[in-house]
């Protein structure tokens, strides 16, 4: 798997890969993560908690704050542009 990939389990058990598309470090310390799924082609994004027991190790968790959603319809807005300019 590569660096920018990660597997989550579905419902019905299944693994399905994620890329990354990028992270963001929030003012308040939080780090979101916004990702494809490799499948869909589905966004999604999440709240990366890293366990302070196993550094490099964490869990995701639901963006739930509808502030929290729109700061990330920012970003991936200005993620795509960026892209688009990258390939004229």
């Amino acid at each position: 798997m590569k660096e920018d990939q990660f597997v989550v389990i579905n419902d019905l058990g299944e693994e399905i890969v994620c890329n990354i598309l990028f992270t963001h470090e929030s003012e308040d310390g939080r780090n979101f993560v916004v990702f494809e799924f490799s499948d869909t082609h589905e966004l999604s994004a999440a709240i990366y908690v890293e366990d302070p027991n196993n550094p490099g190790e964490g869990t995701l968790e639901d963006v739930t704050n509808d502030d929290d959603w729109e700061m990330l319809d920012e970003l991936m807005a200005h993620y795509y542009e960026d892209e688009e300019e990258l390939h004229l």
